[in-house]
């Protein structure tokens, strides 16, 4: 395997990782907007195929975001 190949497949994966972050954020904001207009945790699970506790980690994960987003501007803790 030559220096090209390997500079390729590290592009490549690092493309697909961030692509992934982009596909896990579009979801976290997803969920919330479901959660702000009332729907439980288990209808976003089923239309998601997941179960209720993946829902829960996703909610855990936006909420986390929203307070490091809100905490970057504010006062200090």
């Amino acid at each position: 395997m030559d220096d090209t190949e390997i500079t390729r497949k590290l592009t490549e994966a690092q493309s697909a990782l961030a692509e992934t972050r982009k596909a896990e954020a579009r979801r976290r904001e997803a969920v919330m907007l479901a959660r702000e207009y009332g729907w439980s945790k288990y209808r976003i699970a089923a239309v998601l195929g997941v179960k209720g506790p993946t829902v829960d980690s996703i909610i855990k994960s936006a909420e986390r975001k929203q307070e490091q987003q809100s905490g970057e501007g504010g006062e200090p803790r």
